[in-house]
């Protein structure tokens, strides 16, 4: 039998990360934190998550466990420049790939009156 004891949702383990519940999720995926999957739904092993977290003002957060901190690295502007120039090569890829411009808009609108 499952036992949930020392677990808490990913819900729970966001609000104490200050993070989304997609980046916990992907925490999970990537074994940076430890949990189990049940039916469809994680839980996070309490446990594994950080000793204390420490929201941060620059874009960056510093999370600290038994001693430990790790820090976002830090990206210079020709790094940002360059990610930058990469997302919109990849857009111009997607557009001339499906023939059209995506209007998100649009298609919100059409799958409100579809649903």
């Amino acid at each position: 039998m499952l036992s949930l004891e020392g677990m808490i949702t990913v819900a729970e383990a966001a609000r104490r990360l200050g993070r989304s519940l997609e980046q916990v999720r992907r925490y999970l995926r990537e074994g940076k934190l430890r949990g189990q999957r049940i039916g469809g739904q994680w839980f996070v092993d309490e446990a594994s998550l950080p000793l204390s977290y420490e929201p941060s003002r620059r874009a960056s957060a510093r999370i600290s466990e038994r001693g430990v901190t790790m820090e976002a690295p830090k990206l210079t502007k020709e790094e940002i420049d360059t990610l930058i120039k990469r997302i919109i090569e990849n857009r111009e890829a997607i557009r001339r790939r499906l023939g059209h411009d995506l209007d998100v808009v649009e298609l919100l609108r059409r799958s409100r009156e579809e649903h």
